[in-house]
């Protein structure tokens, strides 16, 4: 920490940044440190807001306080009230630092019938006397994978939306710092009510109708809190015979989702979009240009602010060891959100994401800020601050293993698509590197990389700037990590995936050994699970990691 003598110090910093919304959403297992921290280096660094997803990120709190996926650690059960202090707590500070606050999103129709709970049971559902108010489908009203999160109401009956106005009333008036308030739907497809009054339009019809009477109880009480709407699974056809009143309060979101290799640029292509089917929606996920299709009908219906929500960090940076191929790829899309014409973006990720370096972050902030940057302009900010006179060979290194470790041949494009979320162990997956000799050859070279550059981080481990010294530290576990990953990468794509299997076993293991020791740099809940997918033990990406491999 530089000292100055601030009665004599003056500094003036004037910038104005491009986009409007530059932001990040919690995700991953979170303590409230690891939040905190990250809120405090979010404004430094270009974001200017940080949301907090559900009424309580509860489930977020939960994974690391309970260690899932780390049986070295025992479990500290979090209570509920427990849950709330860390979160009251976090909405204090995300203001502390000047960033604007998002909230909820999805989970908030349990709350709002006086329901909490990670699950929902039917026995619940019939002491509340709330089952009239559920989704009809197949003739049945009742929880879906029993959890309220997957669930959505009959939204044509008028006492469930006045419900839910009350409640999103009662919720900004408890707590007035939220600055835009998230209203999702379910977070499953396919859940739709199929009464007579709802088949009367399609699904965004009937969001439209929660929206306005949420604006109207608004207005009533003199709140100005601004209501985020989202294009997501089933809201991706636009409304046939609904609008909204007061667009002035709303913003639209978008959570575009992409396979992550073309990223954007097909921004400015069409297809003819699939007809509206009730609870038959199969449309992919991940198909970019569809879903500008989809965006392009709702511009005709709302003419907002418009920002996306996407998902490059939420796991999908560890298909790329050296980050640099999901940088580069990122800052492409980044700059590509003047010409599709929404004004910025969020990131769903974890604070925890720093193994081997936070340039994906740093980077994402500065060209939100101003998409003049280039790459070579930010990389030696970056890399320079982070790893001193040497930083040109720490910068070629990673690179390098970016391009050995050939991260499209170890995605599955598919992962990101909601129908994923709950298939289970044994559904076979095949990755592109698997039983793919060429792959093996780039995979071959890695070991060797990896120890010709343990020299150079030898020779700044004991760096006198602390900073330093800890990027290259960060780099020295980070090379443990990449060799035996490219390890089990040579066994897969040379056919043995039992072999493959069982580094990725010990990879795990030593994951959970130094957990404690760089806590902040990855996020193990997170990393397992991808690492199940990549391996072949899973198709799933939202896999439990409480089921051992």
């Amino acid at each position: 920490m530089p000292t100055v003598d601030l009665s004599t110090f003056k500094a003036d910093f004037r910038v104005k940044a491009h986009h409007r919304f530059r932001g990040d959403c919690i995700e991953g297992a979170v303590s409230y440190e690891f939040v905190r921290d990250h809120v405090e280096w979010l404004p430094k660094i270009g974001f200017n807001s940080y949301m907090l997803q559900a009424t309580s990120p509860y489930v977020w709190y939960a994974k690391w306080y309970e260690h899932q996926g780390n049986p070295n650690k025992p479990a500290e059960p979090l209570s509920t009230e427990e849950a709330d202090v860390i979160t009251d707590k976090l909405e204090a500070d995300i203001h502390r630092c000047g960033l604007q606050l998002h909230s909820i999103g999805h989970d908030y129709m349990a709350p709002a019938f006086g329901l909490f709970g990670k699950n929902t049971t039917e026995e619940e559902v019939d002491q509340k006397g709330i089952r009239e108010y559920l989704a009809l489908i197949n003739g049945e009203r009742k929880i879906m994978k029993n959890h309220f999160r997957y669930t959505n109401l009959c939204f044509t009956n008028p006492i469930a939306r006045q419900k839910l106005a009350e409640f999103f009333v009662k919720y900004v008036t408890e707590k007035p710092e939220v600055d835009f308030l998230h209203i999702w739907m379910a977070d499953s497809p396919n859940t739709n009510c199929e009464c007579e009054e709802c088949r009367k339009g399609n699904v965004s019809d009937q969001y439209i109708k929660i929206l306005n009477d949420v604006d109207q109880a608004f207005s009533e009480n003199g709140i100005k809190t601004r209501v985020v709407f989202i294009m997501y699974n089933d809201s991706c056809w636009a409304p046939v015979f609904e609008k909204l009143k007061n667009t002035d309060r709303f913003v639209f979101l978008s959570a575009v989702r992409q396979d992550y290799i073309s990223g954007y640029t097909n921004w400015d292509k069409t297809k003819e979009l699939p007809p509206f089917e009730l609870n038959n929606n199969t449309v992919p996920r991940t198909d970019f240009i569809l879903n500008m299709s989809f965006l392009n009908e709702w511009r005709k219906n709302f003419e907002g602010d418009i920002f996306f929500f996407e998902y490059h960090l939420y796991s999908d940076h560890y298909c790329d060891p050296g980050y640099c191929q999901i940088s580069d790829r990122l800052m492409r899309d980044l700059k590509l959100l003047d010409d599709i014409g929404v004004k910025g973006y969020m990131h769903c990720s974890s604070p925890r994401k720093s193994m081997p370096t936070s340039y994906p972050m740093y980077m994402s902030g500065r060209i939100l800020m101003d998409p003049t940057l280039g790459e070579e302009e930010i990389s030696e900010d970056y890399y320079s601050a982070a790893f001193g006179k040497d930083w040109r060979k720490a910068y070629t290194y990673l690179r390098t293993l970016s391009e050995l470790f050939n991260p499209d041949l170890v995605r599955n494009t598919a992962v990101g698509a909601a129908d994923e979320m709950f298939n289970k162990n044994g559904v076979e997956i095949v990755l592109p590197y698997m039983n793919n000799p060429e792959a093996l050859k780039d995979f071959s070279k890695i070991g060797d990389v990896i120890s010709d550059f343990e020299s150079v981080i030898a020779e700044n481990i004991e760096h006198p700037e602390a900073c330093v010294r800890k990027s290259w530290d960060i780099l020295r576990v980070h090379a443990k990590i990449a060799r035996q990953l490219a390890e089990g990468l040579c066994a897969g794509a040379a056919g043995d995936m039992a072999t493959a299997q069982n580094i990725c076993r010990k990879l795990v293991k030593f994951l959970q050994e130094i957990e404690d020791d760089y806590v902040q740099e990855f996020d193990l809940h997170l990393l397992y699970r991808r690492l199940k997918v990549t391996f072949g033990f899973t198709s799933n990406v939202f896999s439990s990691v409480k089921e051992d491999i």
